[in-house]
């Protein structure tokens, strides 16, 4: 009797079926008889089944035909894939203003894809005027619509503005699993914007986000665990920085040579090896305390590179130019005229010139010993050297013409290591 509605109803009852093609084919039948006479739902399933080829072949023209029919009588989903065709220009015409207004006619229906494609457009002044403010408030509707995207939006819209609630978006967002959530929730953890920072948390979401496929993550993964890395460098630096001061203040300016020895082990140095540096250190220093927090920093091992001997005496090689007034003081910037893969054996390391003085003469060391003067921060220090070696082996060797009351405290180095930690001082 031509009832569009019936014929509507039919050819869902075909579609619920959909036991065989003839089912697919009996609904589409059906679908174009409601279509023809003006029922918007089956032009949409008629459109959509053109669209993607299902039951018929596909066509971009007559799904766009099916799509206005079902559009004219306002129907919200065939207006924004019409509009979506307009966007692209699929369907061979591409017009931004006319998708922007059927976006628009679908997003006043309440079709939330929609409200975010007019907020979108809105944004990046596409089919129409920019307009920030108009932007947020559709985005905002599809936002609190529960879309994941809109919500992804919104924390980006907001943060700089507001951060806390661009922070409440982004969890919103990454609850739903939503990949781009978790990688700009990672990187707000990481910047520590509107919350503390938290490196480890960051490192969480950022392989979240990977896990979700965001591939992107993987380079903010990459920074956040080398940070973390060198964060941990840094704080065991402060650590031994603090544990040295400890020691250097329990130890009276005129105790013995071996408290002023003691008090140099531990104040080797006041940087920790980079971990690229750590499985060529330069130096084995035994007698360190047990205490895991100094002895894992100040223990290294050996260098094995050859290179010419500078600083002894009976080699035949110039000795290096001594300070007129203080026979032991090296000239400031001796230590980078030496070859960068010669050792030598430091003996003493601290802050108190006297002391070295008072240390060298207590244990008679002879002319080969020498101190030179570096900074370390905003602090002078001396460090006592004996010798200039072609190989540990040869620095070893030397080690018998060391008095014995420094020899067991003794420790080899590259002059290549000296010369990374050595700055000029100031006067």
């Amino acid at each position: 009797m031509g009832d569009a509605k019936a014929a509507f109803l039919l050819a869902t009852m075909y579609y619920q079926a959909l036991d065989t093609e003839e089912d697919d084919q009996r609904g589409l039948f059906w679908d174009k008889v409601a279509a023809e006479k003006g029922h918007p739902e089956s032009a949409y399933r008629l459109g959509l089944a053109y669209q993607l080829g299902q039951g018929v072949s596909q066509s971009n023209s007559q799904a766009r035909h099916w799509y206005q029919q079902a559009a004219l009588a306002q129907h919200a989903k065939a207006q924004k894939l019409l509009a979506s065709m307009f966007e692209t220009g699929v369907a061979g015409e591409k017009d931004e203003i006319r998708a922007y207004r059927l976006y628009l006619k679908a997003a006043r229906q309440g079709l939330v894809g929609a409200q975010l494609k007019v907020g979108t457009m809105l944004l990046e002044g596409r089919g129409v005027a920019a307009n920030r403010a108009a932007a947020q408030h559709w985005i905002r509707k599809a936002a609190d619509a529960g879309n994941a995207n809109a919500q992804v939006a919104m924390g980006v819209m907001l943060a700089e503005v507001d951060p806390a609630d661009s922070l409440n978006w982004y969890r919103r967002s990454a609850e739903q699993g939503n990949a781009l959530a978790l990688q700009n929730l990672a990187l707000v953890y990481y910047a520590g914007q509107g919350v503390e920072t938290d490196h480890m948390k960051a490192a969480e979401l950022a392989q979240q986000a990977i896990d979700a496929g965001n591939s992107e993550a993987s380079a903010l993964l990459k920074l956040i665990q080398l940070e973390t890395e060198q964060q941990k460098v840094l704080e065991l630096q402060a650590e031994k920085k603090l544990l040295a001061r400890q020691i250097r203040e329990s130890i009276p300016d005129n105790g013995s040579g071996e408290q002023q020895l003691l008090l140099a082990t531990f104040l080797v140095e006041s940087e920790l090896p980079q971990a690229s540096l750590m499985q060529n250190a330069e130096a084995v220093v035994e007698s360190v305390p047990s205490d895991d927090k100094v002895s894992d920093v100040a223990r290294t091992l050996p260098d094995t590179e050859p290179s010419e001997s500078l600083l002894t005496q009976d080699n035949g090689f110039q000795q290096p130019q001594l300070r007129p007034e203080k026979s032991y003081e090296l000239a400031d910037g001796w230590v980078m005229e030496q070859s960068a893969s010669n050792f030598t054996i430091q003996l003493l390391y601290g802050t108190d010139e006297a002391g070295m003085l008072t240390y060298i003469k207590a244990h008679e060391l002879p002319s080969t010993a020498g101190y030179f003067r570096t900074m370390r921060g905003s602090d002078l220090y001396y460090v006592l050297v004996y010798g200039n070696y072609s190989s540990i082996s040869e620095a070893q060797e030397a080690l018998a013409d060391i008095p014995e009351s420094v020899r067991e405290n003794h420790w080899i180095r590259a002059f290549r290591r000296l010369q990374e930690l050595y700055v000029m001082p100031a006067s």
